[in-house]
C-alpha cells in the first residue's frame, strides 16, 4: 500500500512539476527560503482573488450582454457578439493562469539569484577590492556594491577618503585594472573549490603607467605560485620593467620573434 501511495505521489509531482524531476524539485526546495515563499504565495493568493473578482465582474457583464442578445432577433451580429464574449472570458482565464505561473517562476528565480549573490559576491568583491587597491597604487581603497535609482546593482570604486566613483567616472587605465582585479578575484575563488587552470592574458598593460605595470607584474608573479600565468606582450618596456620586479625569480621571458 505504501509503495502504491509513493507511486501516486510521484506521478502527481511529475504532473505538477513543470517538467522537473523529483531530484530537481528537491534541490529547488533545499535552496529556497520557505518563509519567503510562503509570503510570496500569500501575495499571489491576494492577486488571484483580485483576478477572480475581475473575472466575476466580467462574467456578470457577459450575462448582461447575453441577455440583451437573447432579446434581439437572433441575427448573425448577436451570435458573433456572444461568441466574442465567450472568447474574451476564456482568454482572461487562460492569461490569468499564465501570469501567475510566470510571476511565481520570476520570484523564485530572483530569490535564487540573490542567494547566489550573497554567498559568492562578498568574498570575491572583498578580494577584488584588495587587488584593485594594489593595482591602482592606493588611488582606490576598495570596491562597494550599491543599487541605482532603478534598483539595479552597480559597482563603485571607493577612494581613500571614502568618496565613491562610478565606473563611468574612472580613467581607462583604472577600468582595465578593475576588470583585471575582478577576474583574478573570481579565479582565486574558483581555485578554492575547482581544478587549477592557466591564466592567459594578452597585452593587458597597455593602459598602465610604469609604476602600475611593475605592481601588476608582481601580482601576477604571486598568482603564478598557484597556477600557470602566461602574459603576451609586444611592448619592450614591459620586459624591461619585469626585470626590476621584486619577484624576478618567478618571471620567465620567452622571445617569440
Amino acid at each position: 500500500d505504501l509503495l502504491k501511495q509513493m507511486e501516486t505521489l510521484e506521478q502527481e509531482l511529475n504532473r505538477n512539476g513543470d517538467g522537473f524531476g523529483i531530484e530537481a524539485l528537491e534541490a529547488e526546495v533545499n535552496h529556497s527560503d520557505i518563509d519567503g515563499i510562503e509570503g510570496e504565495i500569500n501575495s499571489i493568493s491576494i492577486g488571484l482573488k483580485e483576478l477572480q473578482s475581475e473575472r466575476d465582474t466580467l462574467r456578470d457583464q457577459r450575462q448582461t450582454i447575453q441577455h440583451e442578445i437573447r432579446q434581439n432577433d437572433g441575427s448573425t451580429m448577436a451570435a458573433n457578439a456572444s461568441e466574442e464574449a465567450e472568447s474574451h472570458l476564456s482568454s482572461i482565464t487562460q492569461n490569468a493562469e499564465h501570469y501567475l505561473r510566470f510571476q511565481i517562476a520570476a520570484l523564485i528565480l530572483e530569490q535564487q539569484i540573490e542567494n547566489y549573490r550573497k554567498e559568492n559576491q562578498a568574498p570575491v568583491l572583498g578580494r577584488a577590492g584588495e587587488l584593485f587597491s594594489t593595482l591602482t597604487l592606493g588611488s582606490y581603497a576598495g570596491l562597494r556594491d550599491e543599487l541605482d535609482s532603478s534598483g539595479k546593482p552597480i559597482l563603485l570604486g571607493v577612494r581613500p577618503d571614502d568618496q565613491e566613483v562610478a565606473i563611468d567616472g574612472m580613467s581607462d587605465g583604472s577600468r582595465d585594472q578593475l576588470y583585471l582585479a575582478l577576474r583574478m578575484a573570481t579565479l582565486e575563488q574558483h581555485l578554492k573549490k575547482g581544478e587549477p587552470m592557466p591564466f592567459v592574458v594578452d597585452d593587458i598593460l597597455i593602459g598602465f603607467d610604469d609604476h602600475r605595470t611593475r605592481v601588476c607584474l608582481e601580482v601576477l608573479a604571486q598568482l603564478s605560485t598557484h597556477i600557470q600565468v602566461l602574459l603576451f606582450t609586444h611592448h619592450r618596456r614591459v620586459l624591461e620593467l619585469a626585470g626590476t620586479c621584486n619577484d624576478t625569480d618567478k618571471i620567465f621571458q620567452h622571445d617569440l620573434s
